[in-house]
Protein backbone atom coordinates (compact mmCIF):
# COMPACT_ATOMS: atom_id res chain seq x y z
CA UNK A 1 0.00 0.00 0.00
CA UNK A 2 1.26 3.51 -0.79
CA UNK A 3 0.51 6.97 0.54
CA UNK A 4 1.04 9.91 -1.78
CA UNK A 5 0.43 13.40 -0.42
CA UNK A 6 0.89 16.96 -1.59
CA UNK A 7 1.40 19.45 1.24
CA UNK A 8 1.22 23.23 1.01
CA UNK A 9 1.96 25.39 4.06
CA UNK A 10 1.59 22.39 6.31
CA UNK A 11 -1.82 21.48 4.84
CA UNK A 12 -2.54 18.23 3.00
CA UNK A 13 -3.99 19.38 -0.32
CA UNK A 14 -4.10 16.13 -2.24
CA UNK A 15 -3.83 12.47 -1.34
CA UNK A 16 -4.00 9.24 -3.28
CA UNK A 17 -4.22 6.12 -1.18
CA UNK A 18 -5.09 3.11 -3.29
CA UNK A 19 -4.59 -0.60 -3.10
CA UNK A 20 -3.80 -2.46 -6.32
CA UNK A 21 -7.42 -3.56 -6.50
CA UNK A 22 -8.66 0.01 -6.11
CA UNK A 23 -6.29 1.23 -8.79
CA UNK A 24 -7.68 -1.29 -11.24
CA UNK A 25 -11.28 -0.59 -10.44
CA UNK A 26 -10.86 3.19 -9.99
CA UNK A 27 -13.53 2.88 -7.35
CA UNK A 28 -14.90 5.88 -5.51
CA UNK A 29 -13.25 5.87 -2.12
CA UNK A 30 -13.49 8.06 0.96
CA UNK A 31 -11.08 8.80 3.76
CA UNK A 32 -12.41 6.04 5.97
CA UNK A 33 -10.81 3.53 3.60
CA UNK A 34 -7.44 4.57 5.04
CA UNK A 35 -6.03 2.30 7.68
CA UNK A 36 -4.62 3.68 10.92
CA UNK A 37 -0.99 3.33 9.84
CA UNK A 38 -1.57 5.31 6.64
CA UNK A 39 -3.49 8.00 8.48
CA UNK A 40 -0.71 8.44 11.03
CA UNK A 41 1.87 8.72 8.23
CA UNK A 42 -0.17 11.49 6.67
CA UNK A 43 -0.55 13.20 10.02
CA UNK A 44 3.20 13.04 10.68
CA UNK A 45 3.90 14.38 7.18
CA UNK A 46 1.50 17.24 7.79
CA UNK A 47 3.24 18.14 11.04
CA UNK A 48 6.73 17.77 9.53
CA UNK A 49 6.10 20.06 6.58
CA UNK A 50 3.87 22.63 8.16
CA UNK A 51 4.80 26.29 7.84
CA UNK A 52 6.66 27.19 11.08
CA UNK A 53 5.34 30.73 10.73
CA UNK A 54 1.76 29.48 10.64
CA UNK A 55 1.75 26.18 12.53
CA UNK A 56 -1.38 24.12 12.53
CA UNK A 57 -3.43 24.39 15.69
CA UNK A 58 -3.08 21.31 17.90
CA UNK A 59 -6.84 21.17 18.19
CA UNK A 60 -7.03 20.54 14.45
CA UNK A 61 -4.79 17.48 14.82
CA UNK A 62 -6.94 16.22 17.65
CA UNK A 63 -10.06 16.83 15.58
CA UNK A 64 -8.61 14.94 12.60
CA UNK A 65 -7.62 12.01 14.80
CA UNK A 66 -11.05 11.94 16.43
CA UNK A 67 -12.75 11.96 13.03
CA UNK A 68 -10.57 9.13 11.81
CA UNK A 69 -11.15 7.10 14.98
CA UNK A 70 -14.89 7.54 14.53
CA UNK A 71 -14.74 6.45 10.89
CA UNK A 72 -12.51 3.50 11.78
CA UNK A 73 -14.97 2.39 14.45
CA UNK A 74 -17.85 2.60 11.99
CA UNK A 75 -15.85 0.61 9.46
CA UNK A 76 -15.08 -2.08 12.05
CA UNK A 77 -18.77 -2.35 12.93
CA UNK A 78 -19.65 -2.63 9.25
CA UNK A 79 -17.10 -5.41 8.75
CA UNK A 80 -18.41 -7.25 11.80
CA UNK A 81 -21.99 -7.03 10.50
CA UNK A 82 -20.91 -8.24 7.06
CA UNK A 83 -19.09 -11.20 8.63
CA UNK A 84 -22.19 -12.12 10.61
CA UNK A 85 -24.32 -11.93 7.47
CA UNK A 86 -21.87 -14.05 5.51
CA UNK A 87 -21.53 -16.63 8.31
CA UNK A 88 -25.30 -17.02 8.32
CA UNK A 89 -25.12 -18.10 4.67
CA UNK A 90 -22.78 -21.05 5.28
CA UNK A 91 -24.56 -24.22 4.15
CA UNK A 92 -27.26 -22.28 2.30
CA UNK A 93 -27.79 -22.16 -1.44
CA UNK A 94 -27.21 -18.71 -2.91
CA UNK A 95 -26.75 -17.10 -6.29
CA UNK A 96 -23.81 -14.72 -6.65
CA UNK A 97 -22.21 -12.90 -9.56
CA UNK A 98 -18.74 -11.76 -10.54
CA UNK A 99 -17.29 -9.68 -13.36
CA UNK A 100 -14.13 -10.61 -15.22
CA UNK A 101 -11.67 -7.72 -14.81
CA UNK A 102 -10.24 -8.26 -18.31
CA UNK A 103 -13.32 -8.96 -20.45
CA UNK A 104 -15.93 -7.24 -18.31
CA UNK A 105 -18.20 -10.26 -18.73
CA UNK A 106 -20.49 -10.92 -15.77
CA UNK A 107 -21.25 -14.49 -14.70
CA UNK A 108 -23.56 -16.01 -12.11
CA UNK A 109 -23.14 -19.12 -10.01
CA UNK A 110 -25.65 -20.90 -7.80
CA UNK A 111 -24.50 -23.29 -5.11
CA UNK A 112 -23.92 -23.97 -1.44
CA UNK A 113 -21.75 -21.54 0.53
CA UNK A 114 -18.77 -23.54 1.80
CA UNK A 115 -17.03 -20.91 3.92
CA UNK A 116 -16.53 -17.16 4.29
CA UNK A 117 -13.48 -14.93 4.60
CA UNK A 118 -12.46 -11.31 4.94
CA UNK A 119 -9.68 -9.43 3.20
CA UNK A 120 -9.17 -5.79 4.05
CA UNK A 121 -12.57 -4.18 4.25
CA UNK A 122 -14.31 -6.76 2.04
CA UNK A 123 -16.14 -9.93 3.02
CA UNK A 124 -16.23 -12.93 0.67
CA UNK A 125 -18.19 -16.16 0.33
CA UNK A 126 -16.88 -19.26 -1.44
CA UNK A 127 -19.08 -21.47 -3.62
CA UNK A 128 -17.50 -24.61 -5.02
CA UNK A 129 -14.03 -23.10 -4.88
CA UNK A 130 -15.05 -19.78 -6.48
CA UNK A 131 -14.91 -16.62 -4.38
CA UNK A 132 -17.53 -13.86 -4.53
CA UNK A 133 -17.95 -10.56 -2.72
CA UNK A 134 -20.78 -10.65 -0.20
CA UNK A 135 -22.40 -7.66 -1.91
CA UNK A 136 -22.62 -9.68 -5.12
CA UNK A 137 -25.06 -12.20 -3.62
CA UNK A 138 -28.37 -11.67 -5.45
CA UNK A 139 -30.45 -14.60 -4.15
CA UNK A 140 -30.67 -16.70 -1.00
CA UNK A 141 -32.71 -19.80 -1.59
CA UNK A 142 -35.13 -21.49 0.77
CA UNK A 143 -33.89 -25.01 1.62
CA UNK A 144 -36.97 -26.77 0.17
CA UNK A 145 -36.80 -24.64 -2.95
CA UNK A 146 -33.09 -25.33 -3.37
CA UNK A 147 -33.55 -29.09 -2.92
CA UNK A 148 -36.36 -29.20 -5.48
CA UNK A 149 -34.45 -27.02 -7.93
CA UNK A 150 -31.25 -29.07 -7.70
CA UNK A 151 -33.09 -32.40 -8.01
CA UNK A 152 -35.15 -31.40 -11.04
CA UNK A 153 -32.18 -29.69 -12.67
CA UNK A 154 -30.16 -32.93 -12.42
CA UNK A 155 -33.18 -34.92 -13.61
CA UNK A 156 -33.59 -32.71 -16.69
CA UNK A 157 -29.93 -33.11 -17.58
CA UNK A 158 -30.30 -36.90 -17.40
CA UNK A 159 -33.40 -36.73 -19.58
CA UNK A 160 -31.52 -34.69 -22.19
CA UNK A 161 -29.02 -37.53 -22.51
CA UNK A 162 -31.81 -39.78 -23.82
CA UNK A 163 -32.92 -39.32 -27.44
CA UNK A 164 -36.50 -38.53 -28.42
CA UNK A 165 -39.04 -41.35 -28.42
CA UNK A 166 -39.08 -41.51 -32.22
CA UNK A 167 -35.42 -42.51 -32.16
CA UNK A 168 -36.06 -45.54 -29.94
CA UNK A 169 -36.48 -48.73 -31.97
CA UNK A 170 -36.44 -52.43 -31.30
CA UNK A 171 -32.76 -52.39 -32.26
CA UNK A 172 -31.60 -49.89 -29.66
CA UNK A 173 -34.27 -49.96 -26.95
CA UNK A 174 -32.07 -51.96 -24.59
CA UNK A 175 -29.42 -49.25 -24.79
CA UNK A 176 -31.66 -46.64 -23.18
CA UNK A 177 -34.09 -48.74 -21.18
CA UNK A 178 -32.25 -48.46 -17.86
CA UNK A 179 -31.97 -44.69 -18.19
CA UNK A 180 -35.66 -44.33 -18.99
CA UNK A 181 -36.63 -46.64 -16.13
CA UNK A 182 -34.45 -44.64 -13.69
CA UNK A 183 -35.91 -41.35 -14.88
CA UNK A 184 -39.42 -42.68 -14.44
CA UNK A 185 -38.70 -44.06 -10.97
CA UNK A 186 -37.18 -40.72 -9.94
CA UNK A 187 -40.15 -38.83 -11.35
CA UNK A 188 -42.62 -40.97 -9.42
CA UNK A 189 -40.70 -40.41 -6.18
CA UNK A 190 -41.06 -36.63 -6.46
CA UNK A 191 -43.81 -34.83 -4.57
CA UNK A 192 -46.10 -32.38 -6.34
CA UNK A 193 -44.04 -29.38 -5.24
CA UNK A 194 -40.86 -30.82 -6.74
CA UNK A 195 -42.59 -31.85 -9.95
CA UNK A 196 -43.79 -28.27 -10.39
CA UNK A 197 -40.18 -27.33 -11.17
CA UNK A 198 -40.15 -29.59 -14.24
CA UNK A 199 -41.03 -28.11 -17.61
CA UNK A 200 -44.03 -29.45 -19.48
CA UNK A 201 -41.73 -30.36 -22.36
CA UNK A 202 -39.70 -32.63 -20.06
CA UNK A 203 -42.84 -34.30 -18.75
CA UNK A 204 -44.12 -34.88 -22.28
CA UNK A 205 -40.77 -36.31 -23.37
CA UNK A 206 -40.78 -38.81 -20.52
CA UNK A 207 -44.38 -39.80 -21.30
CA UNK A 208 -43.52 -40.26 -24.98
CA UNK A 209 -40.54 -42.44 -24.09
CA UNK A 210 -42.64 -44.65 -21.84
CA UNK A 211 -45.29 -44.88 -24.57
CA UNK A 212 -42.68 -45.83 -27.15
CA UNK A 213 -41.40 -48.67 -25.00
CA UNK A 214 -44.95 -49.92 -24.57
CA UNK A 215 -45.43 -49.79 -28.33
CA UNK A 216 -42.32 -51.92 -28.66
CA UNK A 217 -43.83 -54.43 -26.24
CA UNK A 218 -41.65 -53.44 -23.30
CA UNK A 219 -43.68 -51.94 -20.47
CA UNK A 220 -41.51 -50.21 -17.93
CA UNK A 221 -42.73 -51.33 -14.53
CA UNK A 222 -45.36 -49.05 -13.04
CA UNK A 223 -45.45 -46.71 -16.03
CA UNK A 224 -49.10 -47.24 -16.95
CA UNK A 225 -50.37 -44.28 -14.92
CA UNK A 226 -47.96 -41.83 -16.56
CA UNK A 227 -48.90 -42.88 -20.07
CA UNK A 228 -52.57 -42.68 -19.22
CA UNK A 229 -52.11 -39.09 -18.11
CA UNK A 230 -51.93 -39.35 -14.30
Amino acid sequence: MAVDASITNGKITNTAYKTAEQQKAEANTVNNDLDKQAFLKLLVAQMKYQDPMEPTDNTEYVSQLAQFSSLEAMNNVSQSVDLQRATGLIGKVVTASSTDEVTGVATEKTGTVDFVSQSGSKTYITIGGDQFELDKVSKVWDDSYADAYNLTNSWSKMLNEVPKASFITSNNKDTYRQQVASLYASYMSMDDYTRSFLSEDDKFKLSDLIGQYRTLGDDIEGSQSLVDGD
